[in-house]
């Protein structure tokens, strides 16, 4: 029975996530998602056994959730297989503290809740981080509830969403652990956090954010593959297509023009006379020189010493002359499929050519860029610029608010996945960085979702998945005269929690 509740929970979590079934996902399975888990945790005897359920539970629901892994080029087995594997690791460490804190004690729902939050920070920060799957992410279009992030991040309503699936399993629970009345002052809990965060919400999304000035783009959203070997004039041509369509619907009146991550494969840096002669019918140099505009375009950046060449995965900013004003490199890689650690040692680098095929790694940027234009208004805009599932790290992105950003722009490519709800997965992620820091989000994407977010989580203009086209939109840039509390502070939520649960653990030791 307990390996049936294990598995009912790596079905429901999936199910209540973006999905196939549920594209904006389904806050009513995210609201008893982890309670047959937690059920079925709440019955072992044994450390082990807690620890065997927890990486199946990890297994399943890392699987089914990422599945569209597997459409990634064809290095399926290292992307799904070895995040599932991964994942099963990780769950199963963590499972320890799960069992450790399912025992019988009053206090039992809020710890629970609690190394549910602590679990799902760690996951998201360092290296190896992988926000993805998160229970927040079935309430993502809930969005009064959700402004309390610009307190505390995403962990606030993490804690608050596994207390009520916590509490929730004790209510089914067979043992006496917690007498009626306590059960009451659980329940009341939850119901008073609810409200609490509601009220919250209401009141900030009723509060006006002055907007400073507006910003003319044009999304372009070309739905090909830009690797795609023999492709590449053909795909430079769609770009120039779109964007010319794009910038005649906003009748020649653009401030920015935005391809996304990786649309010109070959860097323009070094390739300028390939780009002075490339489409023949109108090379893509004398194509900018057509536009009073600039363009942010998704394209390898170079950087060479005497030592070495290094290639980044970039985005450069260029004016009409076509000349690159400032460039950016990922700092943060897809572990594993970007970048490799210790890739440089040749037992490393032969496994990863030879037995799993993978030919090249990018190298790590090396500085927050922070871009900056002038609109048709005569007004400095400034821009960092995430790239990929950088915008799902929130210290990144809280780095170049700080830095004096006014807005975000993201460059992604998620075309490869093949699946809506990958798009809206990664939608969902970057949702909550506009949340957070009260900011508007640009996502300029190849198959989507190309997107204008508002400062509270609201959508301003979209495009359809997978679909050839071009967004123009004018922007409002929103900003407040502070910055949001947890732009400043960051995530003290999580840490405040791991400080007391390492004290509940010592104190749990040392009682007789």
């Amino acid at each position: 029975m307990k390996v049936v509740l294990t598995l009912l929970s790596g079905i429901l979590l999936p199910l209540a996530l973006p999905n196939d079934y549920f594209l904006q996902g389904n806050p009513f399975i995210g609201a008893i998602c982890l309670v047959p888990l937690f059920l079925a945790l709440y019955r072992t005897e044994s450390l082990g056994e807690g620890i065997r359920l927890t990486a199946l539970f990890g297994g399943l629901s890392t699987f089914l959730a990422n599945y569209w892994l597997m459409f990634f080029k064809d290095y399926a087995f290292l992307t799904i297989g070895s995040v599932t594997l991964a994942y099963c690791g990780v769950y199963a460490v963590w499972g320890g503290f799960f069992w450790r804190f399912s025992r019988p004690h009053p206090y039992r729902p809020l710890f629970m809740a609690a190394i549910w939050t602590l679990f799902e920070f760690f996951k998201s920060i360092g290296y190896l981080a992988y926000p993805w799957g998160l229970i927040v992410y079935p309430f993502n279009e809930l969005l009064p509830l959700l402004q309390i992030a610009d307190l505390g991040g995403i962990w606030p309503l993490s804690f608050l969403f596994a207390l009520g699936n916590s509490f929730m399993a004790e209510l089914m629970t067979e043992a006496k652990v917690l007498d009626p009345m306590t059960k009451i002052r659980y329940g009341t809990c939850v119901a008073a956090t609810t409200l609490l965060f509601l009220g919250y919400g209401y009141y900030r999304m009723g509060t006006p954010i002055p907007e400073t000035t507006r910003l003319k783009a044009v999304l372009v959203q070309q739905n090909m593959d830009p690797w795609e070997m023999g492709k590449e004039t053909e795909n430079l041509r769609v770009l120039m297509d779109l964007s010319r369509q794009g910038i005649a619907r906003m009748g020649g009146n653009v401030d920015l023009v935005v391809w996304s991550e990786s649309s010109l494969p070959r860097p323009f840096s070094e390739n300028r006379q390939f780009y002075q002669r490339v489409p023949p019918e109108e090379s893509f140099l004398q194509f900018l020189q057509r536009w009073n505009t600039y363009f942010l375009i998704g394209n390898p950046v170079v950087r060479r010493s005497r030592e070495k060449r290094e290639v980044q995965n970039g985005v450069i900013l260029l004016d009409s002359s076509g000349s690159i004003l400032d460039t950016y490199g990922k700092r943060h890689p897809v572990p594993m499929a970007e970048h490799i650690p210790f890739y440089e040692v040749p037992l490393v680098q032969a496994f990863f050519t030879k037995v799993i095929g993978l030919g090249g790694i990018w190298a790590l940027g090396d500085k927050d860029t922070i871009f900056h234009i002038r609109n048709g208004e005569g007004k400095d805009v400034r821009f960092g610029v995430p790239i990929c599932f950088e915008d799902a790290f929130p210290y990144l992105c809280r780095r170049f608010i700080l830095a004096g950003a006014d807005l975000l722009i993201n460059i992604t490519n998620d075309a490869w996945s093949r699946r809506m709800s990958a798009q809206v997965q990664h939608f969902v992620v970057a949702r909550f960085r506009s949340i957070e820091m009260k900011r508007v989000l640009i996502r300029a994407t190849n198959g989507g979702v190309t997107s204008v977010i508002g400062p509270f989580g609201e959508e301003i203009a979209s495009l359809p998945m997978f679909q050839r086209d071009t967004l123009p939109v004018e922007v409002p840039i929103r900003k407040e005269h502070t910055y949001t509390f947890y732009t400043r502070w960051g995530d003290w939520f999580p840490i405040l929690w791991f400080v007391l649960v390492l004290v509940e653990l010592l104190r749990r030791k040392i009682s007789p």
